[in-house]
């Protein structure tokens, strides 16, 4: 009689469709994975025209975790050591992305336009 009691309420308190083997849902996807840069030829609204002679990029933010730093540039990410059209990432910090080519830094600002240093 006891275990007819306890069958039944066991019954009545576990939630419709719940089972002993279900399992927390796995996710196809990491969420921490940095997005692959696009290809020229698979940006949206690609043309052949040719590139504009000067760099003029938009930071649109910065991730700060140490050595793994990245910094949001015209929507690609890009890490310490990395190289953005020939440009490499040197350092990141709250607000700033710094950037070296040909012995000259790039310092992009989310609060302030491009600015160029010797």
């Amino acid at each position: 009689m006891k275990i007819v009691l306890l069958l039944a309420v066991l019954a009545i308190t576990a939630p419709p469709g719940a089972r002993a083997d279900d399992a927390p849902p796995l996710l196809r996807h990491d969420p921490f994975r940095r997005p692959a840069p696009l290809s020229p030829a698979l940006a949206p609204g690609a043309t052949s025209a040719p590139a504009p002679a000067s760099w003029q990029p938009t930071l649109r933010g910065v991730l700060l975790a140490g050595s793994g730093a990245l910094a949001n540039v015209d929507g690609q990410m890009v890490g310490i050591g990395e190289r953005i059209e020939g440009h490499r990432l040197v350092s990141v910090s709250e607000h700033q992305a710094v950037f070296e080519k040909d012995g000259r830094r790039i310092v992009l600002d989310t609060r302030r336009p491009l600015e160029t240093r010797p």
